[in-house]
């Protein structure tokens, strides 16, 4: 697409720095630059030019420039890039003196990126993948994004988009035959291909690894009064996070921390001790904790080695089978085998006996429940990583739209069905291909790249 307007942006932070990096893209980027530093009109593309740039005969500054044509740059589109100091009136300067001259505009947030996809050089999934590589805090987010980016996710959705787009083909050609209708449906396999792609689209709903990765797992400590949660919160993160006192009852509120464990993000949640209790106030942090170890991704049970085996009974029923874990508190104060698992409703549950108050031992409970993040992650690694809302919500869609397909299809030994079924299958491919923006969408354009800062 060609597009009127040159946009300019810092693509750099706007914080002091050695080095700031301003951005042009569009066809007046590189004539405009030239007007400042004459001496980049005959360099080559794709080479560092270093000279001054000059603004009303007063020299802004020295760079280097660097020149990317049309279409092999991010954008699809003549892009330049000035490399100069990263002062604020430095880049001031520049950007001032590059925004008088005519079709040069301040670009708008996410706008270099959305002509790269408008221009075909990503997919909707590989932009978000690149604003998900720039706020990755830890290594598993940044691996993810940086999957897709390179267009796992997208592909995985075009793969699919395909397969539906093909049996559209056999449905439609179907429908010239009405009398021999279930048989060219039967020939293309078609009831097998409904049901392959009915089972990728529901394993990749089921999971929400992808999404946990990108916002972060929520944690959720749960137990008695003193059975040691604050303690073992205090030990995750460092620092005296949670107030730690003999006095039961003191945590009244949700408490939270945020931690990076095996390079997963974590949100930490450590919660009002589990009992009856008449204080009005108690009470609430008790139905607090219950509604949040309901809502969280992992949960955490300590229980004091004192009363072990016995768990409290609110706190066992909020344990789920491979995602939760019992920590056995305060071992040096009592002499006892501790077993390495529970059964609690005919459920094995790991088992770590450790003294929390010991420092040393945080390294076993980091390990203990990273391995129940990477049994999850393991479970995870055949399916579509779905890393928003949005891409959950259009799965969700295509599903609907094809369970409907399939009931048709069931239906096709007593009425004829192909043109139902060709509609179901048209909407079965328009809602996937709102993932990777392969429809008309204009709301899910404006969805994506409102999230983006000024200079992506």
């Amino acid at each position: 697409m060609v597009f009127k307007d040159t946009i300019c942006a810092l693509a750099t932070a706007p914080l002091p720095a050695g080095v700031g990096i301003i951005r042009l893209s569009g066809k007046a980027a590189k004539s405009a630059v030239e007007k400042l530093a004459p001496s980049f009109k005959d360099v080559p593309t794709r080479k560092l030019h270093y000279t001054e740039i000059k603004h009303n005969s007063i020299a802004l500054d020295q760079v280097l420039l660097s020149y990317f044509k049309a279409p092999n740059s991010f954008t699809g589109e003549d892009v330049v890039e000035i490399h100069c100091h990263g002062g604020k009136a430095v880049i001031q300067s520049i950007m001032n003196a590059l925004l008088e001259q005519e079709n040069i505009r301040p670009a708008e947030a996410g706008e270099f990126s959305r002509r790269a996809f408008l221009n075909g050089k990503m997919d909707l999934t590989e932009a978000e993948g690149l604003a998900d590589l720039i706020d990755a805090e830890t290594e598993e987010q940044r691996r993810q994004a940086l999957n897709q980016l390179g267009g796992q996710l997208g592909r995985t959705f075009e793969s699919w988009r395909e397969q539906t787009m093909l049996m559209l083909a056999h449905v439609e050609a179907a429908i010239d035959f009405p009398d021999e209708e279930l048989d060219v449906l039967e020939d293309a396999g078609l009831k097998e291909k409904l049901f392959t792609l009915k089972q990728n689209l529901e394993n990749s709903i089921a999971q929400d690894i992808g999404e946990r990765i990108r916002d972060g797992f929520n944690v959720v400590i749960v137990g008695k009064p003193n059975a040691g949660k604050s303690t073992l919160t205090n030990l995750l993160s460092g620092k005296d996070t949670a107030i730690v006192s003999p006095i039961a009852g003191t945590t009244r509120d949700i408490v939270e921390a945020h931690l990076n464990i095996g390079g997963f993000p974590i949100v930490l949640s450590d919660t009002a001790g589990l009992r009856q209790s008449e204080d009005v106030i108690e009470q609430e942090g008790v139905k607090r904790a219950l509604k949040r170890a309901e809502q969280g991704d992992l949960v955490i049970l300590v229980v004091d080695a004192d009363d072990f085996p016995m768990l409290d009974q609110e706190g066992a029923d909020k344990l789920r089978k491979e995602r939760s874990l019992v920590i056995v508190s305060k071992v040096d104060q009592h002499q006892k085998n501790i077993p390495a698992t529970v059964d609690v409703n005919g459920v094995t549950y790991p088992v770590l006996a450790v003294n929390l108050a010991d420092e040393s031992n945080t390294a076993p409970v980091i390990d203990a429940l990273k391995g129940l993040i990477d049994k999850a992650y393991a479970k995870s690694t055949e399916a579509a990583l779905l890393t928003r809302e949005r891409h959950k919500s259009a799965a969700q869609q295509a599903l609907q739209n094809l369970n409907r397909a399939i009931e048709l299809y069931e239906k096709g030994h007593t009425m004829s069905v192909s043109e139902l079924l060709a509609q179901d299958l048209r909407d079965v491919a328009h809602a996937i291909g709102t993932v990777t923006g392969r429809t008309d969408t204009e709301d899910v354009l404006d969805l994506v790249f409102s999230t983006f800062c000024i200079g992506k």
